[in-house]
């Protein structure tokens, strides 16, 4: 019975693990289609590009207000209060004599009317108070547009990053994998030996140290394999199960072109962030005028067309006028202008700091492309160096000229040669990519 429930739990845990790997879904993808991706479903551009457009909708809203504005308002009432039936007699026409009896106007039947008014408003910015507000919302409008460029230019540098660290984490699991094969190969070879009297228990052990050591590092290349891709796949918007493996390794390294100076200029120009902040500098100051402008009155004009009937009988009539609303007294308005400009004193801040971030970003990504290119010039060459120096230890140990621990200390170097010289061509393209996104340009 025991026997028959474990082969069913086998067949199940089987059938659920091959069900897991069919549901699984791996994509080549190139660098551009992954920015491709990223740009069309990464969730945090998209909620950056939304909150953008509501701004832009606001301020939409706003700018409304200078546009007239139109309604429509109707009512059926029925009522013996003697100001309302006499006010709703007259209003529709129906007033007759007999409706100036005394006794008529003190205790009216009741009475039922349908009311109804068309009326128009115009507002009239005389002081240009509806302007500033608009002015402001607006500003903020394009500050919240170019905060969402500059932050799709972020997730456009964090994909390169995944990209190459997940191509990085894929390239260096083959090359230790097949360290793991000559280090299996070796321990066969040196077992075999043993058998025959030719070679020392100790060196089989120490093979086997060493071929498990490899296992070990196997295993996390693995796991970090695993762990670039699932960051690139979230970048990229992917659904669970997709994974995306990338098909680029790092372009040659081409020189580094144009000075710091160069690079920060260029990106005091052009950086999204900076625009958001003066256009936010911009927003502040407009509403801080709005503030100042608030004392002043508001002036509209209106119009409104009524048509009031009793029964069968009615009748329209109109009205036309200007208006003024004028708050001379208002406890809260001062508090109001502090607020205003100390949002304005904080939006100039910000901007400095915007500036003096860049520029510190610039000359840092700049310092870090000069030495990633350093580094790839001081690793290239080391891993072809390596695996020649390797191969000659691993032929006289075998010809009895060299020591086992000659070979040992020779395959870690040429590995480590190895994995340097991969490691240094992709901090090469990471670091350019760092200095197109400080720049604006990526």
């Amino acid at each position: 019975m025991r026997t028959r429930a474990g082969a069913v739990t086998l067949v199940t845990a089987m059938a659920l693990l091959g069900g897991g790997s069919a549901r699984a879904e791996e994509i080549s993808v190139t660098l551009a289609e992954a920015l491709d991706l990223a740009g069309s479903a990464n969730p945090e551009l998209q909620a950056s590009v939304a909150r953008a457009e509501a701004q832009a909708a606001r301020a939409e809203s706003v700018d409304s207000m200078k546009w007239p504005r139109l309604g429509l308002e109707t009512g059926w009432s029925a009522s013996n209060m003697p100001a309302m039936v006499f006010a709703n007699r007259m209003n529709a026409g129906q007033f007759a004599p007999e409706d100036f009896d005394f006794a008529r106007l003190n205790d009216p039947d009741a009475l039922s009317s349908l009311n109804t008014a068309l009326t128009l408003q115009v507002p009239i910015d005389v002081f240009g108070k509806i302007g500033a507000a608009t002015d402001g919302m607006a500003a903020f409008g394009e500050a919240a547009s170019a905060a969402s460029r500059d932050q799709r230019q972020d997730i456009r540098f964090q994909v390169v990053e995944a990209y190459r660290q997940a191509e990085l984490a894929g390239r260096a699991l083959e090359v230790t994998e097949r360290a793991l094969d000559v280090a299996r190969a070796r321990e066969v070879e040196i077992e075999a030996r043993v058998e025959t009297g030719a070679a020392l228990r100790a060196d089989l052990l120490r093979a086997r140290a060493r071929r498990r050591q490899r296992e070990a590092e196997l295993a996390a290349q693995r796991g970090g394999k695993a762990v670039a891709e699932a960051n690139l796949a979230r970048l990229l918007g992917a659904p669970p199960g997709r994974t995306y493996i990338p098909t680029e390794g790092p372009p040659a390294v081409p020189p580094l072109v144009g000075d710091e100076a160069e690079w920060v200029a260029r990106a005091l120009d052009q950086r999204p962030l900076l625009e958001a902040a003066r256009r936010k500098l911009a927003g502040a100051s407009a509403m801080t005028k709005g503030e100042d402008k608030s004392i002043l009155p508001d002036i509209g004009a209106f119009g409104s067309l009524y048509d009031n009937r009793i029964g069968a009988g009615g009748a329209q009539s109109w009205a036309v006028g200007v208006g003024l609303k004028w708050s001379v007294f208002d406890s809260p308005r001062s508090k109001r202008q502090a607020a205003a400009l100390a949002e304005e004193r904080a939006a100039e801040q910000e901007l400095r700091a915007a500036v003096d971030g860049v520029r510190f970003q610039v000359a840092l990504a700049y310092r870090n492309a000069l030495t990633a290119r350093e580094r790839h010039a001081a690793a290239a060459g080391g891993a072809e160096e390596g695996r020649e120096a390797f191969r000659v230890v691993q032929e006289r140990r075998k010809a009895g000229m060299a020591t086992l621990t000659d070979e040992l200390e020779t395959e870690t170097a040429a590995l480590a040669a190895v994995l340097e010289e991969i490691r240094a061509a992709a901090q090469v393209a990471i670091a350019d990519a760092a200095l197109e996104r400080a720049a604006g340009e990526i």
